[in-house]
């Protein structure tokens, strides 16, 4: 019988799982003008709660995911779910109206009283209406709205900035995995001293970090099929290329190997027993594949010394990514799907 999900306790009265279902992939599934099931696709996130991952991670700009999870939030008691969701403003005026109506549109997509936690994002920190928004987004917690406010993509000395500023913050949703360990140094320490935890999205780099590529001829990027693979094929290029990325696949199978669980639960577990980190969001295709058994395998194992040493050989062979968390949205080389995003700058 598998282990219990693990939880963490993110912020006073929010638990959620170590796992978290991340819904991004809801937009890639509507890329072209293709829509989904609904009520479908909400049937498969019940599924997800019922094996005892109950937390939930979107965002305004996920495609219907925000919809999806209000279908689902309608069936259920919400105190039985943990609904994260983002507001990723367009680059423009950050006046009161603006974030109260972001909030509201998420709150009815939702259909809930209050959002569990609001994660804001902004695309570059040399306009200062980001701090406007953190500071309208605190007005909005206090009235009620919003439980909690994290930040996601944030770097180091801007995380800094919105803590000290006043702003209570949760945590901070940044990409962390075997390939990208930026998070691992300064930002840990940052988040350990000011009670920020973080929330780690890309831990199997986009289905990289498995059995599917091991020992397989390097893909040419017209062939990748989803945005994830396109975005973290860059990282593999950027940390060295596919060669050198094959190795940290070698070291990664030899401790599943010796644990009898998968290269995902490996890749996974390594981030999850980060010190400043709450839970790893692993995403899931709504109604079309789903790794519940396996994932559950993640509660019934550690990393014991050999297995860390193994893995960490094989990491200080990569090329570290440039920069802080977060700067693949805001600086060259854009590691994005689209590899470019000067019309958001």
């Amino acid at each position: 019988m598998s282990a219990a999900v693990e939880r963490c306790d993110l912020a006073p009265g929010l638990s959620v799982s170590r796992v978290l279902t991340g819904m991004w992939q809801v937009a890639d599934m509507e890329r072209d003008g293709r829509s989904l099931d609904l009520d479908a696709a909400a049937d498969a996130m019940e599924f997800y709660a019922g094996a005892g991952f109950t937390s939930f991670d979107m965002a305004d700009h996920y495609g219907s995911a925000e919809v999806i999870a209000g279908r689902l939030s309608s069936r259920l008691s919400p105190s039985s779910l943990q609904l994260l969701t983002k507001w990723v403003p367009k680059p423009g005026p950050m006046t009161r109206v603006v974030v109260r109506k972001a909030v509201e549109t998420s709150l009815r997509r939702l259909g809930l009283e209050r959002l569990d936690l609001l994660q804001f994002h902004t695309w570059t920190y040399e306009d200062p209406g980001w701090l406007d928004g953190l500071r309208f987004l605190q007005e909005l917690v206090d009235e009620g709205l919003i439980k909690h406010l994290g930040l996601t993509n944030f770097d180091t000395e801007h995380l800094l900035v919105a803590v000290e500023g006043g702003t209570s913050i949760a945590s901070n949703q940044i990409c962390f995995s075997l390939l990208d360990r930026r998070a691992a140094d300064r930002m840990q320490r940052v988040c350990l001293s000011k009670n920020v935890k973080l929330l780690a999205y890309g831990t199997l780099a986009g289905g990289f970090l498995t059995e599917r590529w091991l020992g397989q001829p390097e893909p040419r990027f017209e062939d990748l099929v989803t945005q994830s693979q396109m975005k973290y094929k860059r990282f593999i290029n950027e940390a060295g290329g596919w060669d050198v990325f094959q190795s940290l696949l070698a070291a990664v199978s030899r401790v599943a190997n010796r644990k009898g669980v998968s290269m995902a639960n490996v890749a996974a577990r390594y981030v999850l027993e980060q010190q400043a980190v709450c839970g790893v969001i692993i995403g899931a295709r709504l109604s079309k594949s789903e790794h519940i058994t396996d994932t559950l395998r993640l509660f019934e194992f550690s990393l014991d010394k050999t297995s860390q040493e193994d893995i960490n050989l094989a990491v200080g062979r990569l090329k570290p990514l440039p920069g802080d968390c977060g700067d693949e949205y805001r600086k060259p080389p854009f590691l994005t799907a689209a590899g470019d995003l000067s019309d958001h700058l």
